[in-house]
């Protein structure tokens, strides 16, 4: 049995043990007062039912029927507690007023009602901690309702306590007034019931909740802007949907990734919550060629671009070039059409654009390529000296690769560690130049660079 369940079952037999009590005091001493704190405690045990039952219904998982849980199971029963306590509430208000009209009523104020108020005292204390304690842990509707239930059994507990006291003082009225005071105090706490769980049943959102939210998504690395959040409360559980703008070139896995960690962040800072994240494309501060990279994106056909060059004109004009990957085996009036669309979408991004397209093959779920060094040594025998000649040091390695009929080229260099990006780029390309002159059948080199230890 769960805590929250636990809880809700120690008040109802609790309040089951108060009412058979308080009834036979009252009927005995003829106080008005304790009568009322009976009948208040008797729906304190309806109320405790009414939460054990809702606890168990909001506890079951997700079904076909409920799909979001049963956790607004708490807020009705709830809502049915804070009107049985208006209807009742309103009864003893009324023979409150009726017995201050005819002198107060013979009221017996036995030492035994003392006692047992008193004892009705520490018991409400308990009853009041335990539950608020549990409710708060554990965001629960039901156990938070008893626990103000509760709060206001003591205080009219209090207020009945001192009625009978002033009633042995001579003051016949009193007993009246303290009922009467017990009946405000149940209204008064059956309208902040009942407002509370109608504001979660309509899905109000927490005051402020949303802009914490906000602001935990915009922290999180990868989101350019947060667009909206719409956030609501239902049995313990808040419900957030988040609208975040990520960048266009971060792809479908980083961007899944973004939405992984903004859900992982807003549950670890606000609670138990169901997170939903839709992510759409943000412009933010793209670079112009990240913009003709985005605008390549929504070309089909296209699998990469690369040397995207944007390039200033007189007049404010601009001129684009690009290296454009299209599958080998496209023909060339389709090849033709891709390159034309992908223009047509450059030039959306920028207004007028003159755009150049150079397009290469992209080998699509090529053959696996074997190491052939050890056939035809001589090949990585010329490659390698070309390496040298141009670097003016030994490659950390080369590599000749066939991959069906291609020919293909792997070697690394060392480069000092404050050389830059630019200047690796420049000796990488003057080596693949001096291997492509070497070994004319060469179909790809690749080169890569680090830095020295």
């Amino acid at each position: 049995m769960s805590t929250a369940r636990r809880t809700a079952l120690l008040s109802f037999l609790a309040a089951l043990a108060l009412v058979a009590t308080k009834l036979l005091v009252g009927l005995a001493t003829s106080s008005l007062g304790i009568l009322a704190e009976a009948l208040h405690s008797g729906l304190d045990a309806v109320a405790a039912l009414l939460s054990l039952y809702a606890v168990g219904v909001a506890e079951r998982p997700p079904d076909e029927q409920h799909q979001y849980g049963h956790g607004k199971a708490q807020h009705l029963a709830a809502l049915s507690e804070a009107a049985i306590l208006a209807a009742v509430a309103i009864w003893i208000g009324f023979e409150a007023v009726m017995r201050l009209r005819s002198g107060g009523g013979d009221v017996q104020p036995e030492w035994y009602a003392f006692v047992l108020l008193l004892g009705v005292l520490i018991v409400d204390a308990g009853r009041w901690s335990v539950s608020f304690r549990t409710g708060t842990r554990e965001r629960n509707a039901a156990l938070l309702a008893s626990a103000w239930h509760f709060a206001s059994d003591f205080a009219g507990t209090t207020a009945v306590l001192i009625g009978l006291a002033l009633v042995s003082a001579g003051y016949p009225r009193a007993d009246a007034v303290a009922a009467l005071t017990v009946a405000a105090l149940v209204l008064v706490a059956a309208a902040r019931l009942a407002l509370r769980n109608i504001d979660a049943l309509m899905d109000r959102a927490p005051s402020g909740l949303d802009r914490q939210i906000g602001q935990i998504a915009e922290a999180v690395p990868g989101v350019a802007e947060v667009r909206s959040v719409r956030v609501r409360e239902a049995g313990g559980e808040s419900f957030a949907d988040v609208v975040i703008g990520v960048s266009r070139l971060e792809g479908l896995e980083r961007s899944h990734q973004t939405m992984d960690q903004v859900e992982d962040a807003v549950r670890s800072q606000i609670g138990p919550a169901q997170v939903t994240v839709h992510v759409e494309p943000s412009t933010g501060a793209e670079a112009p060629n990240e913009r003709v990279a985005a605008a390549a994106l929504r070309v089909p056909g296209v699998v990469e671009t690369h040397n995207i060059s944007v390039l200033e004109q007189g007049a404010g004009g601009r001129a684009i070039t690009l290296h454009v990957r299209l599958p080998e085996d496209m023909p060339m009036r389709d090849a033709a059409l891709t390159v034309e669309q992908l223009k047509r979408e450059i030039r959306s991004e920028f207004g007028v654009a003159r755009v150049y397209a150079h397009v290469e093959p992209s080998a699509l779920g090529a053959q696996p390529a074997r190491d052939i060094g050890a056939e035809q040594p001589q090949l990585v025998r010329a490659a390698s000296e070309a390496v040298a000649q141009v670097s003016g040091q030994g490659a950390a390695e080369v590599v000749v690769y066939r991959q069906g009929e291609r020919l293909l080229v792997v070697t690394s260099l060392r480069a000092e560690p404050g050389r830059s990006v630019r200047e690796a780029h420049v000796l990488a390309s003057r080596v693949e130049d001096a291997v492509r002159d070497a070994l004319d059948s060469v179909d790809d080199v690749i080169v890569e660079v680090s830095a020295d230890a």
